[in-house]
């Protein structure tokens, strides 16, 4: 509902102001009618008005039907700035446009009596081109025309400076009207009511023309020009309070000197890889691997992963997606640490405090690196042996571009921004790993498994599960606690997100496939994104797949399920009062809107992903203290899914669209907004640092979609821009 209101508001803003165009220019050109066609044109001037307020009057209803919907936090811009000038305008042409027009209508001849097309009169040609007639319907034309410019391109929160701003633009404009009606009123009397000159009016209308143009041109190469990334810009640019003692991103590093208890080198290469199903890559791998190797430590254990650039001309770092480790260690390029060059290394160590399914990937020019390959899953166990699953597999999904050997080295506009194929060109084909065919693996009857399903993608991707019921154990590396065995449903995971599946092997076959993948198909490279018109890529199935039997060679077919989606919002079992306590008192209640608008970013036109109408470096840094409750609401009034992640803590999702989450507390470090949709989540400020709060659709976050949760007190060395070579995303 919220994404149709907000497709409809800019529709309804650009016809509103089409059709008091037409109105407006109606009412001008009245007067120098002749005295035959009066009476019809003035007809056909008040139908016109009659038709441009019921337009205005739907405009308004939809401003306020957003705000009905989606509450005044995802409609307050549409009403004050698109809505409300306009209807003030409208009632001043209510009350006296139209009386002024139904006068000229009862002094207007009747049609014939005058058959040579003389001028009007002096008296009716003043009623024609009255004040009252004519001003208050160009005037309401300015409002919508601006209006209209506030829909497409609305200005962020707050909203009183722009407000006032605006109603003072406005009024300038209806006065300026005012005056320019009069003059034109004067030299309609000079000429005795006769209309300009053909050759005139064409020289007129040339000169304005040319003006628009050479006005629009103007104003998109200024646009253009502030909208360009400033060459370097520091991530710790938020206020601080002067209370707090002022810590650095570099003193917030991990355990360095324990001996660890597993080692890793990475090493990041660029060369043409073949997938195990035989399609070549174009890839940017970790130790010429597809996807980079798993890496398996206990919880609680001292991880150091030492990361080696061989020749990735970019730069390469290392994010652990979902692990709260410390700030210093969480691999962002610019605001924890520089990209590491060619030639280069980077030692990390954490301690990960909780089991689960995770995954790494370079925050280096993400959007291009993950697509390439710069990703791969990272395992967090329990210490005991005992609490692993007989057969534990990591099913790391990934749409490949193959068929190219194209590169496309720090290209942030390479792909378009609706589309999930960061412009690498070639056939993006999914697969599991490495493979876009069937993988099939022996598992004896009665055996304990567990599939831990890892979206390395932008858009969500559609699984099933067939052949048997099954419980989701884990949702972001998180148990969930009472999962209940299910069965028929489908599964969808965020772009970034992983759920853990575990079940017991039955007598037959079992198979894992993805049955929609936006990704890969037209439905992540319409106009709408990921979710175009709900279809998130349906209606095929990919040919990658899992098929587990004590017999794969003698397994049959097993079709995909084709039954509802699996909601986690009710689902498991809820803990007493829950992790915040029964009546939780909030520190902070922070707002975000996600949205569209259209606008140029580092200087390229495009429809803009924006938080509060923003885009990154613009968006204001959520500021908290050390052990703050904080309360976010994400509504997602935009055209496509943006699955939101925060680094280094997890949310609890505490409502969707008003309904509470009842289930096992739904703790989330992804979590996918669809167009429409408004979350509440919760988290504790026990992490201290400067993090990134983005969406990860990573082609979303290179266009801006890029906040920081910032710690009072706290402050980075790096920067971020062209000059630097720290390009995150």
């Amino acid at each position: 509902m919220v994404e149709n209101l907000f497709e409809q508001n800019i529709l309804w803003a650009v016809l509103t102001a089409v059709v008091w165009g037409c109105a407006a220019r109606g009412a001008r050109r009245l007067a120098t009618r002749p005295a035959a066609a009066l009476r019809r044109r003035a007809r056909l001037g008040l139908a016109l008005l009659t038709v441009a307020l019921l337009t205005l009057a739907v405009r308004a209803g939809l401003a306020l039907g957003l705000v009905a919907t989606a509450g005044w936090l995802g409609g307050a811009d549409y009403v004050l700035f698109g809505a409300l000038p306009p209807v003030l305008a409208a009632v001043a042409v209510a009350a006296l446009a139209v009386p002024a027009y139904l006068r000229v209508l009862r002094a207007a001849p009747a049609a014939g009596s005058d058959p040579d097309g003389s001028p009007l009169p002096p008296g009716l040609r003043a009623l024609a081109a009255g004040d009252r007639l004519v001003v208050p319907v160009q005037a309401c034309c300015a409002t919508t025309l601006l209006a209209a410019a506030g829909t497409l391109h609305p200005p962020a929160p707050p909203y009183t400076g722009p407000f006032l701003v605006h109603v003072l633009l406005g009024g300038a404009v209806c006065g300026g009207l005012l005056l320019l009606h009069r003059r034109r009123r004067a030299a309609l009397e000079a000429r005795g009511g006769r209309p300009v000159p053909r050759a005139r009016q064409l020289v007129r209308a040339t000169a304005t023309v040319t003006g628009l143009a050479v006005l629009t041109a103007g104003g998109c190469t200024l646009a253009a020009g502030q909208s360009r990334l400033p060459d370097r810009t520091s991530a710790s640019t938020h206020a601080h309070s002067g209370t707090t003692p002022t810590r650095s991103v570099v003193d917030l590093t991990g355990d360095r000197s324990g001996e660890p208890d597993r080692r890793f080198t990475l090493t990041a290469t660029d060369r043409t890889l073949r997938l195990a199903s035989g399609e070549k890559v174009a890839a940017l791998s970790f130790n010429n691997s597809l996807p980079g190797p798993e890496l398996r430590v206990r919880r609680g254990q001292l991880v150091e992963v030492v990361l080696v650039n061989r020749d990735v001309a970019d730069g390469v770092t290392l994010h652990w997606h979902g692990v709260d480790v410390p700030n210093a260690e969480d691999g962002v390029a610019g605001v924890t640490q520089d990209a590491v060059q060619p030639g280069g290394h980077h030692v990390y160590r954490f301690r990960p405090d909780r089991a689960g399914t995770f995954w790494y990937h370079s925050h280096q020019q993400s959007s291009t690196a993950v697509a390439r390959g710069l990703f791969g899953a990272l395992v967090v166990e329990e210490p005991s042996k005992e609490q692993r699953a007989p057969f534990d597999r990591t099913v790391v999904a990934h749409a490949w571009p193959v068929g190219t050997a194209r590169n496309s080295p720090g290209g942030p506009h390479g792909g378009g921004a609706l589309s999930g194929t960061n412009g690498l060109g070639g056939t993006l084909r999914t697969a599991f790993g490495d493979d876009t065919r069937t993988r099939a693996e022996k598992v004896r009857a009665g055996t304990e498994v567990r599939l831990r399903l890892v979206n390395a993608d932008n858009c969500p991707r559609t699984y099933s599960l067939a052949g048997t019921s099954f419980a989701v154990a884990a949702i972001d590396g998180t148990e969930v606690q009472g999962a209940s065995e299910v069965r028929g449903r489908l599964l969808r995971v965020a772009g970034g997100g992983r759920y853990d599946l575990t079940y017991r092997q039955p007598d037959g076959p079992v198979r894992l496939t993805v049955v929609g993948d936006a990704n890969a198909s037209a439905g992540g490279q319409g106009f709408e994104g990921c979710g175009q018109d709900g279809a998130y890529g349906t209606g095929r199935t990919e040919t990658a797949s899992l098929l587990l039997a004590p017999d794969p060679s003698a397994a049959g077919r097993v079709p995909a399920v084709s039954g509802p989606l699996f909601d986690p919002l009710h689902y498991g079992s809820a803990a007493g009062a829950g992790p915040l306590g029964r009546s939780p008192r909030f520190d902070h209640d922070f707002s975000l809107v996600l949205g569209n608008s259209l606008g140029f970013h580092d200087g390229s036109p495009m429809m803009l992903w924006t938080v509060n109408n923003a885009v990154h470096p613009d968006i204001p840094a959520l500021v908290v203290e050390e052990g703050d409750l904080v309360r976010t609401t994400f509504l997602n009034r935009s055209l496509d899914d943006h699955p939101m992640h925060l680094h280094g803590h997890r949310m609890l999702v505490l409502s969707r669209d008003g309904e509470p989450a009842t289930g096992s507390p739904w703790w989330t470090d992804t979590l996918n907004v669809a167009p429409g949709e408004r979350y509440e989540v919760a988290f504790r400020s026990d992490n201290p640092g400067l993090w990134m709060d983005h969406c990860h659709n990573l082609d979303h976050a290179r266009d801006g979609m890029v906040l920081h949760l910032a710690y009072d007190g706290v402050t980075s060395p790096y920067e971020s821009g062209s000059s630097t070579g720290n390009v995150p995303e």
